[in-house]
């Protein structure tokens, strides 16, 4: 396989990516929140119900380095968003809770990330989203051995 098309599909996937996120930034910008802040929100929202969310579950979910998910984590408990409270069985751990404030902007934001999929999609048809999701996972996959 020629090296110029190997680069190009990382090349692509970083394009895409940084676009989805530029628009989704500037959709929840107006509820003063990041894309990474809103995607941490709803992921604790959604989890919490089941069980109890880390630090290191939130890492883990969204594939995010542990000093730049402990200075956004840092950040939204200054504006109100989460709470980290003291485990009982292990004084190091910190569970994450979504506060009022925190649910009233994940709820709008979600509104936009559905926006977004949506718009995505609209360009694909069933059998190419199910072959693009199948392709990406491979490569993840590739990427981590």
């Amino acid at each position: 396989m020629d090296d110029r098309i190997e680069m190009q599909i990382g090349r692509k996937i970083n394009i895409l990516a940084k676009r989805v996120h530029r628009r989704i930034d500037k959709e929840v910008s107006q509820y003063g929140i990041t894309a990474v802040q809103s995607r941490i929100l709803g992921f604790i929202y959604y989890k919490s119900n089941k069980r109890d969310i880390f630090q290191k579950d939130i890492e883990e979910e969204l594939d995010i380095r542990r000093s730049s998910v402990t200075s956004v984590l840092q950040l939204m408990e200054k504006n109100g968003y989460i709470r980290r409270v003291n485990v009982s069985e292990d004084a190091r751990l910190k569970k994450i809770i979504i506060t009022e404030k925190g649910l009233e902007i994940q709820k709008k934001v979600y509104d936009h990330i559905i926006e977004m999929e949506n718009f995505l999609r609209s360009e694909l048809n069933d059998e190419e989203i199910s072959i693009l999701i199948n392709l990406l996972d491979r490569l993840c996959k590739k990427v981590e051995e």
